[in-house]
């Protein structure tokens, strides 16, 4: 009963977290990886995982650029387990490269039974 209460407050819920190969990349080039899913301290069912890519500027709100993959499911990640989902997203070719104002980051969500979340965010760098 603690152990799902503390789900519900995120403490020991599972957390995800995106893995690239490389971070440093060009306007239409390729990224690969994978999305690892770690399991809290109770089992719990995933809905689906998320991934968008953001662009952000100095002084203002995050943009939204466009959606990288949805992945539904209805998979249960056991108690401290650990899976891993392959990844690959190719950059829109008119991407401007990152500068001192400009950055991007690729936004993962994880949604669990109940719409609870968790969220991870890698930062890349677009380079002429």
């Amino acid at each position: 009963m603690i152990t799902k209460v503390l789900s519900k407050l995120k403490v020991g819920s599972p957390k995800v977290d995106l893995v690239l190969n490389t971070k440093e990349l060009t306007p239409g080039s390729n990224i690969s990886g994978s999305f690892h899913l770690y399991g809290g301290w109770v089992r719990q069912r995933v809905n689906r995982l998320e991934c968008d890519l953001v662009k952000e500027q100095a002084g203002k709100k995050p943009e939204f650029i466009e959606p990288v993959t949805t992945v539904l499911m209805s998979k249960t990640i056991e108690a401290n387990d650990k899976t891993e989902i392959p990844f690959h997203y190719q950059l829109p070719e008119e991407l401007p490269p990152t500068t001192e104002g400009i950055t991007y980051r690729l936004q993962t969500k994880i949604v669990f039974k109940d719409d609870v979340k968790s969220f991870d965010h890698d930062e890349i760098v677009v380079t002429n």
